[in-house]
């Protein structure tokens, strides 16, 4: 059975309604920083629009709680019903998604109309990642809020891939090396004793003051401490941390990605995955202003191209292969 879906200006859609039967899961995608103005949401809304590009249906959700604007970003105006709604029990999550003038993108509008602070709980985020699988998309892009917060940490670890957004900027480097340390405690705390992950934070802290007196493994490190062999680290590997690199102005900011991964396996025996560079581009900022992304104000642009490659590499690996 159909149902009507008013959107922000007031118009009346038509909204086809499925069954859990029906359809699987939808996969979510989750995009996060270690710090602001790195261009995570133009990412987010990026991947988005490729992924709507390419036949699939998706919606993105905007959990950034210091200034939701992907109705900025995809240059449209904000709507009176956002996800406050969803938290404070008066709507469902489906119930708040606005459907685009583009085809297969939609997108649930962010807190934009609250002046107080806000904050997730552990057991608010908990409860909403059954609701983002159950979403009428193929895929749901969530746009995080910058830093490495737990609920963020949390929804992250959930995330069926996991995107990290840096710059070249050493600001930005540092904290997405701490956004990752965090990451992995984040992790581990849930199967560790007060105990030991007390000591583990502790041992992290003196690896970063250089005071420990042999070279350190955090892998080695967990199972002597512990005697538990995790699989934190090999379920990394099948589903690994998929860092982009955005606004590269030279080739040495191209390759970043590769010196961050490196680093990552060397101290923290952890493999990520370096997703892929991003040049920067005039005409990002310029299409913002002018409220017209610059993936459909200029589909051909080298940035579409970039954005391609990476979404293709996820969910067609073959096709992508045979056409390179």
């Amino acid at each position: 059975m159909d149902r009507d879906f008013e959107n922000e200006n007031n118009d009346i859609l038509p909204f086809k309604t499925s069954s859990s039967k029906d359809k699987a899961a939808a996969k979510i995608w989750v995009t996060a920083s270690g710090k602001g103005g790195v261009g995570k949401t133009f990412v987010s809304s990026s991947l988005g629009i490729t992924l709507s590009k390419l036949g699939h249906s998706v919606v993105i959700v905007d959990l950034d709680l210091s200034g939701a604007n992907i109705h900025t970003v995809m240059g449209v105006k904000p709507s009176h019903m956002n996800i406050r709604h969803y938290f404070e029990g008066v709507k469902t999550l489906q119930e708040l998604v606005i459907p685009t003038q583009h085809s297969n993108l939609s997108y649930v509008q962010g807190f934009w109309d609250s002046w107080s602070p806000i904050d997730f709980t552990m057991e608010q985020i908990q409860a909403l990642i059954p609701q983002l699988h159950g979403l009428r998309a193929d895929y749901v892009i969530v746009d995080l809020g910058a830093g490495a917060l737990e609920p963020h940490l949390e929804l992250f670890k959930a995330a069926d891939e996991k995107f990290l957004v840096t710059s070249p900027e050493p600001t930005s480097i540092e904290k997405t090396y701490r956004f990752i340390e965090a990451f992995v405690c984040h992790t581990l705390k849930q199967d560790s004793t007060p105990e030991s992950y007390g000591n583990m934070i502790s041992t992290l802290r003196s690896h970063r003051q250089r005071t420990l007196g042999k070279p350190f493994s955090f892998r080695s490190f967990l199972k002597e401490e512990t005697g538990l062999n995790y699989d934190f680290f090999e379920s990394l590997t099948a589903k690994p941390v998929r860092l982009i690199v955005n606004s590269c102005r030279y080739q040495n900011h191209s390759e970043l990605g590769y010196g961050i991964k490196s680093v990552c396996n060397k101290y923290y025996d952890l493999s990520i995955d370096f997703a892929g560079a991003i040049d920067f581009d005039n005409a990002v900022w310029q299409s913002v202003k002018g409220r017209e992304h610059v993936l459909f104000a200029q589909p051909f642009t080298g940035l579409a191209g970039q954005f391609l490659t990476t979404c293709k590499q996820l969910i067609d690996p073959e096709e992508l292969r045979a056409v390179v």
